[in-house]
């Protein structure tokens, strides 16, 4: 499967998601939140109902943190910022969604870790100037966590990898 067919499905099941008949009401998640670096420029939304669907059905609550500053729209793939980003930035966007039912398939562990052969040269959308890390998963007996991290060139540098793994070793359930 393309990874441009890839977020396609990611952003249908977030934003339609699945038919829930008979399922629990998720009740509303907290925010991840990006600790305050130097350096890093670090914002979350309320939780609120995800787009197109009751909060009854789904709620949903982002968090991001970057190198630059962020110029698009809270739940947006960051197109504007990523024109802004040095060779050595990063952008990371983490959303925490709870729906029922559940969409994820993966189990992970958080905080996760973002390794080199995961991080491809751009996807549809963003030049393959810029790598791209991208997981959907679930985490706390079952909430969703959609990571999307953003590097300023194809290929992160071990100093970039070590970055984006320590904001995501300091991003806290809130």
């Amino acid at each position: 499967m393309s990874k441009a067919l890839l977020a396609v499905i990611v952003c249908t099941a977030l934003t339609a998601g699945a038919s829930g008949a008979g399922a629990a009401a998720p009740t509303v998640p907290a925010a991840f939140r990006f600790e305050a670096t130097p350096g890093w420029h670090t914002e979350a939304t309320e939780p609120r109902a995800c787009p197109g669907v009751a909060a009854s059905r789904c709620t949903e609550a982002w968090s991001w943190t970057s190198t630059v500053p962020w110029q698009d729209c809270r739940t947006c793939t960051p197109h504007l910022t990523l024109r802004t980003l040095l060779r050595n930035g990063i952008i990371i966007s983490v959303s925490h969604v709870r729906e029922r039912p559940v969409a994820a398939k993966r189990q992970i562990e958080w905080p996760l870790r973002i390794r080199a052969q995961k991080v491809s040269a751009g996807m549809e959308g963003v030049p393959r100037r810029h790598g791209v890390y991208q997981l959907f998963a679930r985490v706390r007996g079952g909430d969703e966590v959609p990571v999307w991290a953003y590097f300023g060139r194809s290929r992160p540098t071990t100093a970039q990898l070590a970055a984006a793994n320590a904001q995501l070793r300091a991003a806290r359930l809130r």
